[in-house]
């Protein structure tokens, strides 16, 4: 019997009689034991060339930060009241029954059924919600009203300035 070396393949006899040629193992295992190595070096290129790529890159520092800042009532003011030459100084808002505490206010409704009234005095702009609102303004004042077109009869001692839907 005569060495095999790497190149040489075996002849052995098929079941139907005919010879098969063989390769030796050993050569199939060199491969596939290759092919882990091959895929952890690629890996390793593909982490290196990635962190090569975003180590180059600056982000500039920015300014955002999150700000808190109160809001004033003229910021809240509606256009309507404004242009009517009311400067309201505070907000009164509520459900139900919302009543004006001094000058000069703006009075805010719900969503739902309010009465809004000004009981203090002054130059009130009260602002309605979707409901039937009722208006109750003070006699012989500017009380200026933003009413739904629900609540266009239910107004006293009020100007309308605008309906909303």
């Amino acid at each position: 019997m005569r060495d095999r070396g790497a190149g040489d393949e075996l002849e052995q006899p098929h079941r139907g009689g005919d010879a098969v040629t063989k390769r030796p193992r050993q050569r199939r295992r060199f491969r596939l034991g290759l092919l882990p190595v091959v895929l952890v070096v690629a890996a390793g290129f593909g982490f290196v060339t990635t962190q090569a790529f975003t180590a180059s890159n600056t982000v500039p520092v920015t300014s955002i930060s999150q700000t808190t800042q109160s809001i004033t009532p003229l910021q809240l003011e509606p256009a309507e009241c404004i242009s009517s030459g009311i400067t309201v100084t505070s907000i009164v808002s509520g459900a139900g029954s919302v009543t004006s505490t001094a000058a000069n206010q703006l009075v805010l409704g719900s969503s739902g059924n309010d009465t809004l009234s000004d009981t203090a005095g002054g130059n009130d702009c009260l602002v309605g919600g979707a409901g039937t609102d009722t208006f109750n303004g003070w006699k012989h004042h500017n009380d200026f009203c933003i009413v739904s077109a629900l609540s266009t009869g239910n107004v006293s001692s009020c100007t309308i300035v605008a309906t909303r839907p």
